[in-house]
């Protein structure tokens, strides 16, 4: 998503992304990922420490692939850890 010109325009982006329930956290989200801010610029401007914006961002992340086309992302996950699993 940081390097697609334009993620406002696809539905389940969106649609995952208005999902998100913690403002701070999906604030923190388009930050990075829409508008392609930096932690460390993401920190400065909003007060937080760098390790602090970055939990709030897994967090974000681990919400949106949750909610991400009815949770289809969060299914590959899944599927690749269980191959992994079966390799090892």
């Amino acid at each position: 998503m940081r390097h697609k010109p334009q993620p406002y325009q696809s539905n389940l982006i969106m649609s995952a992304l208005n999902k998100i329930d913690d403002r701070e956290q999906r604030n923190i989200f388009e930050c990075y990922y829409f508008k392609r801010e930096g932690i460390v610029s993401i920190a400065k401007s909003r007060g937080l420490t760098e390790r602090v914006v970055g939990q709030l961002l897994i967090r974000a992340v681990q919400a949106f692939i949750e909610q991400y086309d009815d949770g289809h992302l969060l299914l590959i996950f899944k599927d690749s850890e269980l191959e992994n699993e079966e390799t090892e």
